[in-house]
């Protein structure tokens, strides 16, 4: 059975995230991130038609090969046949989501379209490896919903709870990213960096009862939406919660238009303290939202989708406080995520004697180049390729690594998500903290944001205090604290409250990149390397071997590149320069 997942509107501005899947016989063979190929962060109002085309064209499809198409969102339709309580089937948007100029059909196909948050559950649950599990699923919306609670089993994934946009979790976070000016889509993350800088010195009115299921705003929130002349949208409570924290909280409101590349630059510190609140609320809510789903399920096991997942810190707060024995996140936890979700969902809705995945190895689903290509490129870059074995390969990438080179490794499928794991990443010494500037320059991004580490699996434990829930550490979305005694061998991945965001790399699945780091330890003593997504500031991570080109030609800090078994290397490369690159 062949689908195609997908989701993105090229005609809806603001939708974001846009990606396609193709899932055959319940596996996941190909998926990719439209901003991948379009070059642009999040892929704002693009769709996701190169996306789709790129998973057709992985595996030599035509549309009229696919036996089901579902779509991560169920839109507002006129018409359509209910197929079950989350699922409906339609062909009345297939010419506006998939135009027949492009994919070649002249009767329009039936898309499936699964509700948002069930898209969400389904990825989350079915990469998992859990028989059962209880699923919480947090988000900016999904079709007037912002936070969904399910209890799946086996095949099925259940609806217990689900709570309105009035007390979107995303929304909430995403304002408080923006009110600091680190932006609406890529302030969250920055922010999760910036609290550990602060303190809790304002509360914020905004909680949940685990008792009642009940949340409660902020009086100035609740007014605005009482009084709304209309039924709020999602993006009216973003921007209620923008006035809120303007009018409530530190630095309060300005009576002159901020510059905030200013503000990012200079005034970061004024909102140290109001990310830490903002953090400190989030996980709060978390923390009884969790335990009101274990009470409704008994569940051992939690998994966890929606944007709010991606939120390290609150994942590895729930891991730490046991609410449940084990905990898991699909690595794209964003919208991006339910391309790969509506197709599961629809697999298992058309086969439910299908057997459930195994836990997912890696999000390492897209696109590989063959040896041609890669020559090709870096031929007209102006060098002589230089092909590896794969044991001088990591022997000459240890000792760079060793001796303070800064690499860009892109090697193997392109990962699907925000997160770089192993394949598309710029890798350091962490042994000096002017490691975590370099790559910050390189890199364009605030000098205070801090990095992550790729440590051997089987080594953690000696490096990091705690138990470290692979559901979480394997995909680099839990944070741990670093041990006194190794916080001044690796200052370059240590945060201001000694944590750090950790990536466990297992022999078994990561081959060459797991060798690699235990080279290096050999030579250093440091099971550890930094590893960053190998991307420069407002681009998405490199696709392309043009692409990691562009960056090792132009960021001189960029000694040693690295595309599959090819390598370079600055000044004395053996791949020597024969013309510069125009």
């Amino acid at each position: 059975m062949k689908i195609l997942g997908f989701i993105g509107r090229s005609d809806v501005p603001l939708a974001h995230d846009g990606a396609a899947s193709l899932i055959i016989n319940n596996k996941i063979k190909f998926a990719l991130e439209q901003e991948r190929l379009t070059r642009t962060r999040y892929a704002e109002g693009q769709g996701c038609f190169d996306a789709t085309k790129a998973c057709l064209d992985s595996a030599g499809l035509h549309l009229k090969d696919i036996d089901y198409i579902a779509y991560g969102w169920l839109e507002d339709l006129k018409s359509g046949t209910q197929v079950s309580d989350y699922v409906v089937a339609s062909n009345e948007l297939t010419p506006i989501l998939l135009p027949p100029e492009l994919f070649g059909y002249t009767e329009p196909p039936d898309i499936h379209f699964v509700k948002h948050h069930y898209a969400h559950a389904a990825v989350t649950f079915f990469t998992s490896g859990f028989d059962s599990a209880a699923v919480l699923v947090m988000d900016g919306q999904g079709e007037g919903v912002s936070v969904s609670l399910f209890h799946a089993k086996g095949n099925t994934i259940e609806l217990i709870e689900t709570y309105p946009v009035d007390t979107s979790l995303g929304m909430f976070y995403g304002a408080a990213g923006a009110r600091a000016g680190l932006g609406w889509h890529s302030g969250p993350g920055k922010l999760m960096g910036l609290a550990p800088f602060g303190q809790v010195r304002e509360s914020i009115d905004f909680h949940f009862d685990a008792d009642t299921g009940r949340f409660t705003l902020p009086a100035f929130i609740q007014k605005a939406i009482d009084d709304s002349p209309t039924p709020t949208t999602a993006n009216d409570i973003g921007m209620f919660w923008l006035d809120y924290f303007e009018k409530y909280h530190y630095p309060y409101q300005q009576t002159w238009t901020p510059d905030w590349e200013l503000v990012k630059a200079y005034h970061i510190a004024h909102y140290a303290d109001f990310a830490a609140s903002v953090q400190h609320t989030l996980e709060i809510i978390g923390h009884n939202l969790a335990i009101r789903l274990q009470k409704l399920t008994g569940e051992k096991n939690l998994v966890l989708s929606g944007g709010c997942a991606l939120n390290c810190t609150m994942n590895e707060a729930l891991s730490q406080q046991k609410i449940f024995d084990r905990i898991y996140v699909f690595p794209a936890a964003n919208d991006a995520g339910c391309s790969i979700g509506a197709a599961l969902a629809v697999s298992h809705l058309f086969n439910p004697r299908t057997s459930p995945l195994q836990r997912l190895p890696s999000p390492a689903f897209g696109t590989t180049y063959t040896s041609e290509a890669i020559i090709a490129a870096i031929k007209d870059y102006g060098f002589i390729p230089e092909k590896l074995s794969s044991e001088a390969l990591i022997e000459r990438v240890a000792e760079d690594l060793a001796t303070d080179k800064i690499v860009a490794w892109f090697r193997g499928q392109d990962e699907f998500g925000p997160r770089a794991l192993g394949r598309r990443s710029f890798l350091a010494n962490p042994s000096h903290r002017e490691t975590l500037g370099q790559l910050n320059k390189i890199k364009g991004r605030e000098m205070w944001r801090p990095l992550a580490p790729s440590i051997l699996s089987e080594k953690a434990e000696i490096v990091l205090e705690g138990s470290l829930d692979s559901g979480l550490h394997r995909y680099m979305l839990g944070t741990a604290t670093i041990r006194p005694e190794w916080r001044t061998k690796i200052p370059a991945v240590v945060h201001v409250d000694f944590t750090t965001r950790s990536h466990l790399v297992e022999k078994e699945q990561d081959g060459v990149y797991w060798s690699l780091i235990d080279r290096f330890y050999q030579k250093t003593g440091i099971p550890l390397v930094c590893n960053t997504s190998l991307n420069v500031a407002g681009q998405p991570l490199v696709h392309k071997p043009e692409e990691v080109l562009d960056i090792y030609t132009t960021k001189d800090d960029v000694q040693t590149l690295v595309i599959e078994d090819f390598y370079l290397t600055k000044p004395e490369t053996t791949g020597t320069k024969i013309v510069d690159h125009a």
